[in-house]
């Protein structure tokens, strides 16, 4: 045998024995791994498909969001009571025909002496069992009728043009609004509109650069993409089913397919990364910053509007978990709203006085109220609204 055919010969056997090692390294991983994959390979032992759908879409049910031309997207009309595992606890979600997480119907809320209509984001819509959430309790305690129009993802740009479309099929303004407010609220209305729905799922139509602090346009298409495949895999082409069945089977390929990421552009953070700007402690700059200039010009269409129309306004300051009890939190704000005259309540107060932990007012596992600290904060605006 020449010396060069014995060469090439030799080359194959290392290469063979390599991709046999390599073959044993991966069945024995499979073997021996936890069903739930290692936490060094996020995609290892995953359905490749449905992994990149949740990472294209926010986690809301399908079908309970419909695109929506001026406002991204709006809560589906009708939508029938399913069960929901959005925090710790699964509960029911649902809406009215006019598209509110609300058992109300319209020919109720038409024939109603007067009203009172909630408003806000993920907080006002809920995030715990419908009878315990924020605004049920508020009717329950206050015995005042109450249109409960929260929408999950929203700012107060967002859930202005909500109310004005919902006081329209009514046909008769509110006695009051209540709005609940939280510190993402300034990105939300920075973004805005920053939301669409594609095949059922909300989707955000851009990402957030911390560094050039800008907004970048996602690519819809791939999102688009990456939904199909996850509703349907097996309309998928061969090399895409067998890079998803390697990322799901192989160890190999999943160091691989890290190595080759880190050649990669970093992550964009969501549209939320722009609430790392804002400080709403006192003298910290919200009532003349540019990130929240957009955010006060969204509560000045509600500012404006309950004084041109004669309806009571009352926004809640929700503060984040980590700083439930901090009454120095919203400083700023406080101040920018009594420049503004007008009425709020900043529940870090309340928060401070219970004594009560976090643990006890916000889910364990999620930044939301739990249904303890809905009823809570239902409670305590019943008894302070007069």
């Amino acid at each position: 045998m020449s010396k060069a055919k014995s060469t090439i010969s030799s080359i194959f056997v290392i290469v063979v024995s390599i991709f046999f090692c390599l073959l044993l390294v991966d069945f024995l991983g499979f073997v021996i791994s936890p069903a739930q994959g290692i936490v060094f390979l996020p995609d290892y032992k995953k359905d490749q498909f449905q992994e990149k759908l949740n990472a294209a879409v926010h986690y809301f049910p399908r079908g309970y969001n419909v695109p929506d031309p001026i406002m991204g997207f709006d809560i589906e009309k009708n939508f029938p009571s399913i069960s929901a595992n959005l925090a710790d606890q699964p509960f029911q979600i649902f809406s009215n025909e006019i598209g509110c997480f609300d058992h109300h119907t319209l020919a109720e809320i038409k024939t109603a002496k007067s009203y009172d209509y909630f408003a806000g984001d993920s907080f006002a819509w809920g995030y715990g069992n419908y009878e315990q959430n924020i605004p049920s309790v508020y009717e329950k305690l206050s015995g005042r009728f109450i249109v409960k129009c929260g929408i999950i993802h929203s700012g107060q740009r967002h859930q202005f043009e909500k109310f004005q479309r919902t006081e329209k099929l009514i046909g008769y303004p509110p006695k009051r609004v209540i709005i609940t407010f939280y510190e993402n609220d300034v990105a939300n209305d920075y973004a805005y509109p920053h939301t669409t729905v594609i095949e059922g799922y909300e989707v955000d139509t851009h990402r957030f650069d911390g560094d050039k602090f800008q907004l970048i346009p996602r690519n819809m298409d791939q999102i688009r993409r990456d939904i199909q495949a996850g509703l349907s895999p097996t309309s998928q082409n061969w090399k895409s089913r067998l890079d998803a069945w390697l990322n799901s089977h192989s160890i190999t390929w999943n160091l691989f397919k890290i190595g080759f990421k880190q050649t990669k552009a970093k992550e964009l953070a969501t549209i939320y990364g722009i609430s790392e700007a804002v400080n709403y402690g006192k003298g910290k700059g919200y009532e003349i910053a540019e990130v929240t200039k957009k955010n006060r010009e969204g509560l000045d269409l509600w500012i404006n509007d309950a004084k041109k129309r004669n309806y009571q306004l009352t926004i809640v300051l929700i503060p984040p978990k980590i700083h439930h009890a901090n009454t120095n939190f919203y400083g700023g704000l406080r101040d920018y709203l009594d420049t503004k005259k007008i009425r709020y309540y900043d529940l870090t107060e309340p928060f401070y006085a219970s004594k009560k932990r976090s643990e006890e007012l916000y889910w364990l596992n999620d930044g939301h109220l739990s249904n303890n600290g809905n009823i809570f904060v239902g409670k305590f605006i019943a008894e302070n609204i007069k």
